[in-house]
Order: C-alpha cells, then structure tokens, then sequence
C-alpha cells in the first residue's frame, strides 16, 4: 500500500530522518557541505572538553555530593556534556568514512541518530533550566551557590551558541523527544518524595514546583509543564533554526528567486536552509 507523499513527509520528520547527513558535522555558514571542516572539529572538541571539565569541577567542589544526581539541572549538566562529547565524535566518524556517497538519508549512522536526539532533548533542556532556575521558582528554598551560573547558566549560552554555529536541523515534530528526560524525572521525584527522600536541607521536595505535598501547585504545573510547556519550548527552538537559517540566507545570498516554493541559491549553492529540506 502506497502513502500520499505528504503522509510519508510527515512520518520522515516525526522520526529521524534527513537528506544531508553532513549538516551534522558542518558550520551553518559552510558552502561545501560535504566536507568537514578541521576547524568545525576544534571547535566541537574545545566546547566537549569545556564541558566535560565544568562537571569535574562542579562535581569536585559540590559539598553534599550524595545528593547531587537528584537535581535536574545536574541531570542535564550530565546528557549536555553526553551530547557534547558524541557531537564531537560525529565529524571523526564522517572523516573516517571512505565512500561519502554511502551517507544518505536512508542509512544514517547509529551515532548521528543519537546525536540528533540528545540535541532535540539538550537544547530544551537547557533553556528550561535556566528559565525555570532564573525566574527564582527552584531557589526560593537554597542559598546561592558559585556553581549556579556553570550549572543553570552556561548551558543556555552554549545551546543557543551552537544553534546558529552548527547547520543541524530541528524538526517540530520532535516535541515529544524531550518528554524521554521530564516524565522520568517527574516519575522519579514521586517515588522518591513517596520514599521519603529529602534534600541535603531536611525539605521533602526536590523543588519548590515539585513537591508532592501540594497537589494543588504540583499537579497543574507538571500537567501544563508536560503539554503546552514543551511543545512550546521547542516551538522557540526551532523558531531559532529558521531564525538562523534566514540570516544565513540574507547574508550568504545576493539573489533569491523563487521557483515552485523552493529557493535557488545563486552565490552560494551548497546551501539550502533546514525548512526546505524538511
């Protein structure tokens, strides 16, 4: 049985499924997109060891250590470093690659995959952390810390960083990729509040949002958090790729035509932006 085409575009960009394999290990700005860049790869392994390097010294200065894997904003220090260190792998993987014809869309490497995943769930990850943290509704209850802002600030600024430095797409479909880390979470801090876990401070809740005591704050803030917070999350990140890609398009591009809804890039051919191709 035949699908409509646009049933199996659907179905292509709810999974991860992409025609250019190379946008995965190239710089936004890049012409030839079939080349990685040996400086695409410094600077994926500066920002990988940066990271990597912020969670040891988080981790080694941290005072109630038996407590730090509860937290979310550490959980998501951990997948970011995680997805940071594979992003770095990817480039090696592609120049490791004899036959680049063999990259297409139908066999995309385990490790892209994956890579693509953990980017979809990192990049909301990390603005909601910061949001959240900032916004002062996971604070009222602790002091200030000097890692706060290697924790619950950095990573925005890396996120948003490497959205407009890195040509990876974003699908709106993958939504739901995010939902991998919060529903076990939010699963977690039920049985671990129902176990009667506490805190380094004594306090019962994780976080002040959190806390199963009060089911009249909790319960509406998980519902809304889990629905419209994260389909709305990643609606901001992906307006941010095709924020990208449009700047691109206004300074790499002299001419624009339009041709049957697609654009023809004329200065610089080796490039088409994310929505085009999705």
């Amino acid at each position: 049985m035949e699908f409509p085409i646009a049933t199996k575009n659907s179905f292509q960009n709810f999974g991860l499924y992409h025609k250019e394999p190379y946008d995965f290990a190239v710089f936004s700005w890049q012409s030839q997109r079939n080349q990685v860049s040996g400086y695409y790869c410094i600077y994926r392994f500066v920002t990988a060891a940066f990271y990597l390097s912020n969670v040891v010294f988080c981790l080694t200065t941290s005072k109630h250590l038996d407590y730090w894997f509860i937290y979310l904003s550490h959980i998501g220090l951990l997948l970011q470093t995680l997805h940071l260190l594979i992003s770095a792998a990817v480039p090696i993987q592609f120049l490791l690659i004899s036959q680049k014809d063999s990259l297409n869309n139908s066999n995309l490497t385990f490790l892209v995959r994956f890579s693509w995943f953990l980017y979809n769930v990192t990049n909301l990850l990390s603005f909601g952390i910061s949001g959240v943290f900032w916004t002062g509704l996971s604070v009222i209850e602790r002091e200030p810390k000097n890692t706060d802002f290697l924790i619950h600030g950095i990573n925005s600024i890396v996120t948003l960083c490497d959205i407009f430095i890195s040509k990876r797409p974003c699908r709106i479909l993958h939504f739901h990729h995010s939902l991998a880390v919060f529903l076990p979470y939010v699963t977690f801090s039920i049985i671990y509040w129902a176990a009667g876990g506490r805190r380094e401070n004594g306090i019962p809740a994780i976080y002040p949002v959190l806390n199963w005591d009060n089911l009249t704050l909790t319960i509406p803030f998980v519902l809304a958090g889990l629905t419209v917070g994260v389909f709305l999350g990643h609606a901001l990140v992906w307006a941010l790729h095709l924020l990208r890609d449009r700047v691109l398009i206004t300074c790499t591009t002299k001419d624009e035509l339009v041709d049957k809804g697609h654009f023809q890039i004329q200065s610089n051919p080796g490039f088409v932006p994310d929505w085009i191709l999705s």
